[in-house]
């Protein structure tokens, strides 16, 4: 299960665009629509990657499989930039 970081500032923009503050690090993330839906989803589905998928991918109609893997591949690259 992925756990939210509480000190994570995140809004989504008029444009649809989603956008994600560290004030530890001090680092923007600007997220396209389709991150601002992976982000969603996990907020709806309490930090659970399967979870998000399997609402993503029945909005989709495509396998729950292939989005959870791009949710935990998204979810890397952001472990991966604020370490």
């Amino acid at each position: 299960m992925m756990r939210h970081d509480r000190e994570l500032v995140a809004r989504v923009l008029p444009d649809g665009y989603l956008e994600l503050f560290s004030p530890r690090t001090g680092k923007r993330h600007r997220c396209g629509p389709r991150g601002t839906t992976m982000w969603l989803a996990l907020q709806r589905s309490d930090w659970q990657p399967t979870l998000a998928a399997e609402e993503i991918a029945a909005q989709l109609g495509v396998d729950p499989d292939s989005i959870r893997c791009d949710i935990e591949a998204w979810s890397a690259h952001f472990r991966e930039a604020d370490a």
